[in-house]
Order: C-alpha cells, then structure tokens, then sequence
C-alpha cells in the first residue's frame, strides 16, 4: 500500500524510465558518419540531460544542429521499439497510476519520441512535458514549476525522479524533493536528495 507523502511524482525519461543508452551510441554514431563529426559519443553522453540544442553548442557543433538533430531523432526513432524500460519500472509505475498520486515526465527529449516511448506504457501519466520555446530547459527549474502548476500541486507535496546533476539542480531551484536513481546514467551534486537503489525504493519513498 503506497503512502501518500507526496502528491504529484515527476519522472525523468531516459536513465530512469527508459534504458536509452545503447539508442543514443547508435543515433550518435549515424550522426558522426553522416555529418563528419569527430566529437565521441562519450562527450555527447556527458552532457545529456539538457535540450539537444544547447547540448550541441556545449560540443561545437551549433553550426552544424539543424542536420545533426534530423539525424539523430530520425535514428532514435527507428530503435525506439527495442529499447529497453529498466527492469520493474513499469510494475512501479501500474502501482502509482492505481494509486491517488499523480504522475509526470520531464525529460529533454523531443515530444515525438517521447510519445513513441510512452506509447508502449500501459499507464498513462497525468502530464508529458518535452522541450517548448516557452519554457526553459533543465536545468532551469521551468519545467517543474509548469507541471506543479498545471496540476494545482504545492512544491511541498512534489517529487521529482532523476538521474543527471542537471535533474538535480532543476528540482533545487523548483523548491522540491529530489530523488536520484542508482540505475541510471549520471551523479547529482550535494547532498539533498533521496537515493534509490532499485524500482521497488520508489513505492517506500512516497
């Protein structure tokens, strides 16, 4: 039986929800061949967690953004359907949906391929936020203000879920709990946080 300490729950996507890594090598790989880029995967890998865009800038290759982000949505998607969920998210997720609290996602990722994950959840979550012009991206706390309000949730009784120091940061400055997974692809930074060392800890957490 869940406990209802919390109100809202926010997910992050990718590390959290969806194993992504192994779909960002081959999107990335598709975009150093096709647009001769040398920047390694590892250095794209590091700092993901922002909009693809300021990722690019980060790496140098604002020049180069509108081709290289059709190439690597365009690869992603074609991978999305064998990309795997972490082992017991989805049971997590059912028990969550069933339960009084809501459910969010805020991720980086684009809304088409957002849904194209999504789709393949049998829950559905109360609010899907991808990038948008009017919002700034994570780790600006924008995003989780949006959510909080749209789902008329105080910051007391919200959780956000993530993986990256860029998660962290954001559910800083939205004045909310932070809770960082173990399984997933990055470290927060400083103290203030729940950690989580499987699925199964989320349930005992909220």
């Amino acid at each position: 039986m869940l406990r209802r300490k919390y109100e809202l729950v926010l997910f992050d996507l990718d590390g959290v929800i969806l194993d992504s890594r192994e779909n960002m090598r081959k999107a990335w790989e598709a975009v150093m061949a096709e647009h001769d880029v040398s920047v390694p995967f590892e250095s794209y890998f590091s700092e993901i967690g922002r909009a693809f865009a300021e990722i690019l800038a980060r790496l140098g290759l604002a020049h180069k953004a509108t081709g290289i982000e059709a190439t690597f949505r365009r690869e992603s998607a074609a991978h999305l359907a064998a990309t795997p969920f972490f082992d017991g998210i989805e049971a997590v997720l059912h028990d969550i949906a069933v339960s009084p609290i809501k459910t969010g996602i805020i991720t980086s990722k684009d809304a088409l391929r957002t849904q194209l994950a999504l789709e393949r959840l049998a829950d559905a979550f109360d609010i899907v936020l991808s990038p948008r012009p009017d919002l700034r991206g994570k780790p600006a706390p924008d995003p989780l203000l949006y959510a909080m309000a749209k789902q008329n949730t105080d910051p007391s009784r919200t959780l956000y879920i993530g993986d990256m120091e860029t998660d962290h940061e954001a559910a800083m400055r939205a004045g909310i709990d932070y809770a960082h997974v173990a399984w997933g692809y990055g470290t927060p930074a400083g103290p203030n946080h729940h950690l989580l060392n499987e699925p199964a800890d989320i349930a005992e957490l909220i």
